[in-house]
């Protein structure tokens, strides 16, 4: 009887519904952006095209598709990605690779393919996080050791991050870098590897500042706009803080902005959109926004803590992670807190790659969400699982917090998947149910 009882209780468990409240957040800064998309771009529509709307039919279109591919993620159980890793990792570097030798130039940066429609490095970005998941879930305690560890993270992130900067896209390179870091952190790195790999970090980010005169001149306009962004001499910078400034507390009004208008600040409805919300909403509009980003990652970091296994919530924190990261550096660049880089604001900022790319994502982490709290034998086939990971990855070491009560240990867990799958329910696979269990384990722990 408990028997059945707790199969049932898994099986609901294991096909769980997605996390509304994530999904609440994320069309909450949908329909937000679709409005701040139209409000930024309809002076620089009525001028250069035929229809004010332009601009924003894109970005449903754009929409359409995001929402398209996060409802298919969401369906596709998130071990998949696991096993298709290196494929999907090789093929990103081919991708990255094109846009050198291939791409399209536009405003001194090389990023794009296709007359401007696709931008590698935005897919890359998922890419990676998926890649460094499973490397990072199939290295157990090994992590902590600096041959198993750093050297060949550091090695990883060289190879991506150079493709990207060559480009250059900077910003983009950082955001990975960073955002790797943090569950390269989370799967139980020792500190002293991250103050390595850091120093190694700044010593090679400053190698590229100084040798690369796209890159210097934009940290030099933002070093010399920090103690008065209104007077930089940089137009983007002092452009933008001149919105946030006229916004005041309560912003200028909807559809009010000056700054928006052709010949003022540029991209104000995708790389500069937060300007125009405080210009034209204010402080407490921006206070909003934020809000929804903070409540985005609490949704999150909880689906993550709640994962069965190691690799979704690495994954699950990755995800995370890189939209968070994305909205603050956005946003610093708004308030002159970090030089401009061309970095959208997710989910609100008019563009179509990045838009796609975060909506995939999103619908990654809804499907994780499905399996929170689902014992690790319910665990979503498709992946390495059983054959690989170790399942008392709580016990190793790691930072993550929050499933590993649930989990059952490494050895019960594969012979309770086992006679799980054959339809043949054993009491010896729990140690509590039956007393010659319960004997041997206590003999084994002794």
């Amino acid at each position: 009887m408990s028997d059945t009882r707790s199969s049932s209780a898994t099986t609901k468990l294991s096909t769980g519904s997605y996390d509304w409240g994530l999904l609440t957040i994320v069309s909450a800064l949908l329909i937000f952006g679709l409005v701040m998309v139209f409000s930024a771009s309809f002076p620089w529509a009525m001028t250069f095209y035929t229809s004010p709307f332009h601009f924003v039919i894109q970005q449903l279109r754009w929409l359409a598709l995001g929402l398209a591919a996060m409802a298919v993620a969401a369906m596709i159980p998130y071990t998949v990605w696991e096993r298709w890793s290196v494929l999907m990792m090789g093929v990103g570097l081919l991708a990255l690779m094109a846009v050198i030798v291939a791409g399209d130039t536009v405003l001194g940066a090389t990023r794009t393919l296709f007359n401007g429609r696709v931008q590698p490095s935005e897919p890359v970005k998922i890419v990676i996080l998926i890649y460094v998941s499973t490397w990072l879930a199939s290295k157990g305690d090994r992590i902590r050791q600096i041959n198993y560890g750093l050297i060949p993270f550091g090695i990883l992130m060289g190879i991506v991050t150079g493709l990207i900067v060559a480009q250059p896209n900077i910003s983009t390179a950082i955001l990975i870098v960073a955002t790797a870091s943090i569950i390269f952190f989370l799967a139980g790195a020792e500190l002293k590897q991250l103050l390595i790999g850091a120093g190694i970090a700044l010593i090679t980010f400053w190698l590229v500042i100084t040798r690369s005169g796209y890159a210097k001149g934009r940290v030099d306009a933002y070093l010399t706009s920090v103690l008065d962004p209104l007077s930089s001499s940089n137009w983007q910078i002092g452009q933008a803080a001149e919105a946030i400034v006229r916004g005041g507390p309560t912003g200028v009004g909807l559809g009010k902005s000056i700054e928006k208008l052709p010949n003022n600040l540029p991209l104000s409805w995708s790389d500069n959109i937060f300007a125009i919300i405080g210009e034209e909403l204010g402080l407490i509009g921006s206070l909003l926004v934020i809000l929804l980003f903070a409540l985005l990652a609490y949704r999150g970091f909880r689906i993550a803590s709640e994962s069965p296994d190691m690799f979704g919530s690495l994954l699950a924190v990755g995800i995370t992670s890189l939209i968070v990261l994305q909205a603050l550096i956005h946003i610093a660049v708004a308030v002159a807190m970090a030089p401009p880089t061309g970095v959208t604001l997710p989910y609100i900022s008019y563009g179509g790659s990045s838009l796609v790319t975060t909506l995939g994502a999103t619908g990654i982490l809804l499907n994780i969400s499905r399996y929170r709290g689902a014992p690790l034998a319910m665990r979503p086939q498709g992946g390495l699982s059983y054959a690989s990971f170790n399942f008392g990855w709580r016990n190793r070491g790691t930072r993550l917090s929050g499933a590993g009560s649930r989990s059952p240990s490494r050895k019960s867990t594969g012979r309770t998947a086992l006679t799980r799958r054959s339809g043949q329910p054993r009491k010896q696979a729990v140690g509590r149910s039956g007393g010659r269990s319960s004997s041997r384990s206590r003999t084994a722990s002794r």
